[in-house]
């Protein structure tokens, strides 16, 4: 064979290399830690971490994470958390609590490139809610949005409503795919929920409820993505752990296709 046409082969064989790669797979716990408050009342941030060694996840969304706060003993608990479990992390304030602050926490095995807050619409006299979103480059120089938030907790749904909106709003067209993971605090027949999921897929609408960690009858917590066809969702999972908060965390393993 002509010494070029194996070179011109070669050369082919090497550019569509890439094409060849395995799809990224990731791990998404998504966790509300009631301030590491366990249900026997005792703030317990290692039985957090516990969980997710246990887990292994890629990706955490925290809810409920206090920093530097008097009921926590000035515990920056998204830093204790790191080093607990050797993960980055990203704290988006909420609001200003006991001397600290409270918000939505991420941790990542991989390194962050860029983070967002963004305050979410709501009644000023409640709890003002928030989305914290991290950037992060995955193996193969694919960029992922990683989102945590948490909705309005009120029985009158108009906040929550609202905030869905609002994020619909912020990712509809967005140029990176996008995993949003909280506590919406709404379950899934709700007017609320049907807003996220006219632009995200439910990966854990198969997991069962989440909420309260004992005897758990519903589900509030879950794991959105965008767009539909860059994922795989692979297997997703309650963890039946029912001390270390009020809610039960929820997993879901994904395939991120190229």
């Amino acid at each position: 064979m002509n010494r070029y046409l194996i070179i011109l082969i070669l050369a082919l064989c090497c550019c569509s290399w890439p094409l060849l790669l395995p799809a990224q797979n990731l791990k998404v716990l998504t966790y509300n830690i009631h301030h590491g408050q366990n249900n026997q009342g005792a703030v317990d941030l290692q039985g957090i971490a516990n969980v997710i060694l246990a887990t292994n996840p890629d990706l955490v969304a925290l809810q409920e994470v206090d920093s530097a706060t008097t009921r926590t003993q000035g515990a920056d608990q998204l830093k204790e958390l790191a080093s607990l479990t050797g993960m980055y992390t990203y704290f988006a304030k909420a609001m200003d609590y006991e001397g600290g602050a409270y918000g939505t926490g991420i941790l990542s095995r991989m390194p962050i490139t860029a983070t967002e807050r963004i305050a979410l619409p709501g009644n000023k006299d409640r709890e003002p809610r928030i989305a914290g979103i991290i950037t992060l480059q995955l193996p193969g120089d694919s960029l992922l949005q990683f989102v945590s938030a948490h909705l309005d907790a009120s029985d009158e749904p108009t906040d929550r409503i609202n905030q869905a909106t609002a994020l619909v709003q912020r990712f509809t067209n967005a140029k990176t795919p996008v995993i949003l993971a909280g506590d919406l605090n709404a379950a899934p027949a709700t007017k609320e929920t049907g807003i996220l999921k006219q632009l995200f897929t439910d990966a854990t609408q198969a997991a069962g409820p989440t909420y309260p960690a004992d005897t758990p009858t519903v589900k509030l917590d879950y794991i959105l993505l965008y767009p539909k066809q860059h994922f795989n969702v692979t297997t997703t999972r309650v963890i039946q752990e029912t001390v270390a908060s009020d809610h039960r965390p929820l997993v879901a393993e994904l395939e991120i296709k190229e």
